[in-house]
């Protein structure tokens, strides 16, 4: 569990507008900005849900979070045109920052989080004190390889209008577990119930859009870390593998026997990021975290349909 002090600190939402485009975020807790970035098909409740169903955050002792639902997303205006995703999502950000009159701030991105992440350090480096990269990394040099076949699955059953069972059946079986079509039915039924789902694959379409330049990604210094699962697919692993090794600035940790989903409930994780924050604060002054070290993850409530990507 947290400190009392985070554990009691309000949740406060807020809207704002990017551009034309109306983002609501969820802030609280006070001291080094830390922006928290969700996973496709999440929102800004993947980091903590009240029982309104609203956010409701548990931050870390000597930090306020500022979490958003990025754009077609949670409560945040919903877009169904792909180009109006991609690099737009890092910008929405980086103008909430604006918005809220903070200069710098810690960034944590999970899964799709991550591409945001990554895009924020190659259009305004100097906005990032320091990044995570959790389950995931910012996308490099878009391949001809299909490195989008999750979204591009999502996509086609939405188009189709068929029902999306086929998509939880594909995703499934990527991460190596069989479905039968009606169970798979079933949980697609359940899993997005209300879910905007064209918006969702508008979002998943932009993903090549969200390519960064190795060669200008790696001539950033801001500390990085990357920090996944031991049993993260094969894919993702590669793929931080191959980001960590562009960086002299990165650290990479591995959280045993956890997954794309359980990794985020692991309180090593959260321990891991609040001990990699400390390293590089914000400010000259060194932050006094009260146990902090030893503090486990925060409240994160987790549904399978969180991320993906």
């Amino acid at each position: 569990m947290v400190g009392s002090q985070a554990a009691n600190a309000a949740t406060e939402l807020g809207t704002f507008k990017s551009g034309r485009v109306t983002i609501r975020y969820a802030t609280a807790g006070e001291g080094q900005p830390l922006v928290l970035l969700h996973g496709w098909m999440g929102d800004a409740t993947s980091w903590g849900r009240g029982p309104d169903g609203n956010p409701k955050l548990n931050p870390p002792p000597g930090y306020k979070l500022i979490v958003p639902d990025l754009r077609g997303h949670g409560a945040s205006e919903k877009l169904y045109d792909p180009k109006a995703y991609g690099p737009e999502m890092a910008w929405d950000v980086i103008r909430l920052l604006d918005h809220l009159k903070v200069k710098k701030a810690h960034v944590v991105g999970y899964s799709m989080g991550s591409f945001v992440a990554g895009m924020m350090v190659v259009q305004s480096p100097s906005r990032v004190q320091s990044v995570v990269y959790g389950g995931g990394a910012p996308i490099l040099d878009v391949r001809a390889e299909k490195r989008f076949r999750d979204a591009e699955a999502f996509s086609s059953a939405v188009r189709a209008g068929k029902g999306l069972g086929s998509y939880i059946q594909t995703s499934w079986a990527g991460a190596g577990t069989k479905i039968t079509p009606e169970a798979a039915e079933r949980i697609a039924a359940s899993t997005f119930a209300g879910k905007d789902v064209k918006a969702f694959a508008a979002v998943g379409d932009s993903f090549p859009k969200m390519e960064v330049k190795a060669s200008k990604w790696r001539s950033n210094s801001i500390p990085s870390l990357f920090i996944h699962g031991e049993l993260e697919s094969a894919y993702v692993r590669e793929r931080v593998q191959e980001a960590a090794n562009l960086l002299e600035t990165s650290t990479v940790v591995v959280i045993p026997k956890t997954n794309h989903i359980t990794t985020l409930i692991a309180p090593t994780f959260g321990a891991k990021i609040v001990e990699f924050l400390d390293a590089h604060p914000i400010s000259s002054r060194r932050q006094c975290y009260c146990g902090a070290r030893a503090m486990p993850a925060w409240n994160f409530r987790i549904r399978r349909a969180i991320s993906t990507a």
